[in-house]
């Protein structure tokens, strides 16, 4: 099966975006003292970026505490215009209990560093539509490991087939709990929906609907 995405492909519902940060970052760097910090990594965000030359390597840093959850997916966009890349992913520290794959990393492990690596996307069987921006995608590879210690860990983005193009990476596994995400979920929305290339008209009475259920929700279970 072609690894491309067909939007004609059935879909079907899911809500893996929701609860997520988006995040339109800077160039990231393509070496670890390079690399673009990330904070709070184990809240739900969304990376959107692009892969705009051969071989581009795009390096995240974040901080670690012993212990912690840390969870990255590749989640393969279907766009409305523009091209998607299918990327590899790698989790890159010094406290990950085990290791994957490093050989093919596109950068040089350093002494004592471990990486758990996740291969891009192959086998794209049937996209997923979120229920808040109707954003299509195919969910890819998972890489949900835990840092046996403290310290800077590293997600590495990179193409092995030298694809460029438009990729999105979700990091993180706790939903947000603070009252500024929900009444964000309108320029949320607004974001996303641009982001893909999708219209952005209709839907300013559903979104603030939505956004009233969120915070009524989120008053609900404080008061419990």
């Amino acid at each position: 099966m072609s690894n491309r995405p067909h939007p004609d492909q059935p879909i079907v519902s899911g809500a893996e975006l929701a609860g997520s940060w988006p995040l339109f970052p800077d160039q990231p760097g393509s070496q670890l003292v390079t690399a673009l910090p990330i904070d709070n990594f184990p809240a739900k965000r969304l990376i959107f970026n692009q892969i705009d030359k051969p071989g581009q390597v795009h390096i995240f840093k974040t901080d670690c505490r012993a212990g912690e959850r840390l969870r990255v997916q590749t989640l393969v966009p279907v766009l409305a215009r523009g091209k998607t890349a299918l990327p590899a992913v790698a989790l890159v520290g010094q406290g990950l209990p085990y290791s994957t794959n490093a050989q093919k990393l596109p950068i040089e492990l350093p002494q004592g560093y471990s990486a758990i690596v996740a291969p891009a996307p192959s086998q794209l069987t049937q996209p997923v539509e979120d229920i808040l921006t109707r954003a299509r995608y195919y969910p890819g590879p998972v890489i949900d490991t835990r840092t046996l210690v403290g310290g800077t860990c590293y997600l590495l983005v990179w193409s092995p087939d030298n694809q460029m193009g438009n990729y999105v990476i979700q990091t993180g596994h706790r939903w947000p709990l603070r009252v500024t995400y929900w009444v964000s979920i309108p320029r949320i929305w607004w974001q996303i929906r641009g982001w893909f290339g999708l219209g952005r008209s209709g839907v300013v009475g559903a979104l603030a609907g939505i956004t009233l259920v969120g915070l009524l929700a989120l008053w609900m279970s404080k008061k419990r």
